[in-house]
């Protein structure tokens, strides 16, 4: 499957991201001012950011680890390397398992089938399910711009 050129291009203002990702706008602006890198950040365009669709996945996988009880921070260090890997192509991995340990580390196990969910699970993300469902809605969004 080819990616489509907003998955790379920042192209979506702070509000249109937010919306694409279910979040306040105001929670997207903190989670961009908390980064601990600068890779999903967006590009600055006349004193204004716009996001790309892969930084649209990342705070997606942001906003869904924190609505489970990882931290932020936690979230984001975890988020990097999921979408890092989906820069220029789709997950590999199905599934995301998260748990949490007994000693309050979180976990963070990529899975191909169905994977064993235990008490100490917290989520499961359907990671290629997420980014296709996240594709079509932003493609909405940018055909809606285009034209």
């Amino acid at each position: 499957m080819h990616l489509p050129s907003f998955w790379r291009r920042a192209c979506f203002s702070v509000s249109e991201a937010a919306e694409l990702i279910g979040v306040p706008e105001m929670t997207l602006r903190t989670w961009l001012a908390r980064a601990p890198f600068n890779d999903f950040l967006g590009a600055k365009t006349g004193g204004r950011v716009f996001l790309s669709g892969n930084d649209c996945f990342f705070y997606l996988l942001v906003k869904q680890f924190t609505t489970y009880g990882v931290p932020v921070r936690t979230a984001m260090y975890a988020a990097h390397g999921y979408a890092d890997a989906t820069m220029d192509t789709i997950p590999a991995d199905e599934r995301l398992v998260v748990r949490r340990a007994g000693d309050g580390k979180w976990t963070f196990e990529a899975a191909h089938s169905a994977p064993d969910v235990g008490a100490e699970t917290a989520l499961v993300v359907p990671l290629l399910q997420t980014m296709l469902k996240l594709i079509e809605r932003a493609a909405a969004v940018y055909s809606t711009e285009a034209s």
